[in-house]
């Protein structure tokens, strides 16, 4: 009845003089047409992790608010907290293979509220769908649209295949992400 998604990351960073290696992890539970039904995050920056689980409750109703219900976990001490939203939040774990189930037009502009786990903010982000083309990622050259975002002032540049696939990502701090094979 859905899918679960996940995504792990390494940062190595050189925090108060000394090279750390953060890990990150996020999975997100979605339904069939890849809307958001849960997520588990978690950042350790090697001094302890922050871990962050959230559920989204469906409206009773037409017309009637999600309820995002949140536990922090941070030092030992857990918070919890919940949260009204118009709409359901997409991480951006699960946003390409959402923009995909609908069909990836070139030309067509979206609006999302993303949600970021590790700061527990939502914002509006625009999605335009670019041309689709070919783009080469290691050795292999992969068909896929481009697909530019724009979320609280950074615009991100990717290259999504018709399922969802982010095969690279352009940062606008000049980072770039391609996929690799495992």
């Amino acid at each position: 009845d859905g899918f679960q998604l996940q995504e792990d990351g390494r940062l190595q960073m050189l925090l108060l003089g000394q090279d750390t290696a953060a890990t990150i992890r996020t999975i997100a539970r979605v339904d069939t047409a890849f809307t958001l039904r849960s997520f588990d995050f978690s950042l350790d920056p090697g001094t302890g992790p922050i871990t962050v689980k959230g559920t989204l409750d469906r409206p009773a109703q037409a017309g009637g608010t999600y309820r995002l219900a949140l536990a922090i976990d941070s030092g030992g001490a857990t918070r919890v907290e919940t949260r009204e939203l118009r709409e359901a939040p997409v991480l951006s774990l699960n946003l390409s293979r959402l923009l995909a189930n609908g069909g990836l037009v070139p030309g067509t502009k979206h609006m999302r509220t993303v949600l970021d786990p590790a700061t527990l903010q939502s914002a509006a982000m625009t999605v335009t769908v670019g041309d689709r083309g070919v783009v080469r990622a290691n050795e292999t050259m992969i068909p896929a649209f481009r697909v530019e975002t724009e979320f609280r002032g950074l615009k991100t540049t990717s290259w999504v295949t018709d399922t969802g696939d982010v095969v690279r990502e352009e940062s606008p701090l000049g980072l770039m992400t391609i996929r690799e094979s495992p």
